[in-house]
């Protein structure tokens, strides 16, 4: 026979009775009260069900009636279960967590995996996801963040009419090459944003005032938009979003926090006005501006002259301004390597 002191739970209430749990040689159970002898239950067989163990934690053997029975014998627990041949798979995991070795080994293991999903997977994913979705799902993603631009962030353009329909004209072929992208170009004042282009998912490249007049050359213009257009094609706005929610939706599976999960597809108009797009992104999109501009005949050194316009100009402006400014090198960040990727294919 078996004896194990823990404590008794009838099912009905709350109350917690210390008592004895004994299993006899022939696999009957009996639980009696520790302090008086009385008998809570008796049974014939080992009919019960019994937690898993974790460590030192209490175990619970539940009765199929609702009883249950808890103690910290955890040893005794184990030699009962063996005897009687009920040991569980859950065993393993007992056995791999007394142990540091391999907790340590599990550890590295969870974490590899982590990094491979954050760092491959969530990207592969989001890209298939983006490339699935019916074009209507993008058309009312890119209304619905130019009605929140155009509320909180932008103001209507102050361009002389002419100058937008120089450019206009100007940029017409990247469009006409894009048509099945619906790409559309507006201009709007940045105020805070400075110089600045944006790509909505529905193919709307909003051009701000500040851009315009920063400019030196129309062909410049025509290297963003090339620039922009790759971001289109890629979906690269609808990939942020959703590559941003899958992290998301990760980490409210592991904390189980969900009071954020409501304003995942809000972020889009700030993702797009304070977030940088991702190294790989940017890659990608100059990589198709440069194929564009190479196979259209026009100079890429366009593109790498604004950069460079765009830097010379940061740098005053944040003094000026304690830091506050904004523009397209802080969606885009600058990089040696792509104004020398600009400069060394236009030669």
């Amino acid at each position: 026979m078996i004896a194990i002191k823990g404590y008794w739970y009838d099912g009905r209430t709350s109350a917690q009775t210390a008592a004895v749990f004994r299993v006899y040689d022939n696999g009957a159970i009996g639980i009696e009260d520790s302090e008086n002898g009385t008998v809570f239950k008796k049974v014939a067989g080992f009919d019960i069900s019994v937690s898993p163990r974790l460590a030192e934690t209490p175990r619970y053997l539940y009765f199929t009636t609702g009883e249950k029975f808890e103690t910290e014998d955890n040893e005794a627990v184990d030699h009962i279960l063996k005897r009687l041949k009920q040991r569980s798979w859950m065993q393993a995991v007992h056995y791999l967590e007394a142990r540091r070795l391999y907790v340590l080994i599990c550890l590295a293991t969870v974490l590899l995996f982590m990094f491979g999903a954050i760092k491959f997977g969530v990207p592969a994913a989001s890209k298939s996801i983006a490339f699935h979705l019916p074009l209507a799902t993008a058309g009312y993603a890119g209304r619905q963040t130019l009605e929140i631009l155009d509320r909180s962030v932008f103001k209507p353009s102050e361009l002389d009419e002419e100058v937008k329909f120089r450019l206009t004209n100007h940029l017409q072929p990247v469009i006409d090459d894009h048509s099945k992208y619906g790409l559309k170009i507006l201009f709007r004042k940045g105020g805070r944003v400075g110089p600045n282009a944006f790509a909505l998912p529905s193919g709307i490249v909003i051009f701000t005032d500040e851009m315009v007049k920063i400019s030196g050359h129309d062909n410049e213009m025509l290297a963003v938009l090339a620039h922009e257009a790759g971001h289109v094609v890629h979906r690269h706005a609808l990939r942020t979003v959703i590559q941003d929610s899958l992290l998301s939706f990760a980490l409210l599976a592991i904390t189980g926090d969900i009071s954020g999960s409501s304003e995942l597809f809000l972020g889009l108009p700030v993702i797009l006005t304070q977030l940088s797009y991702s190294r790989n992104f940017e890659q990608e999109a100059d990589d198709y501006a440069v194929d564009y501009l190479r196979s259209h005949n026009i100079p890429t050194v366009h593109f790498a002259e604004l950069l460079l316009r765009l830097d010379k100009k940061k740098k005053p402006d944040q003094e000026s301004s304690s830091g506050t400014w904004t523009g397209y090198l802080s969606t885009h960040p600058l990089t040696e390597e792509r104004v020398q990727q600009f400069k060394h294919t236009y030669k």
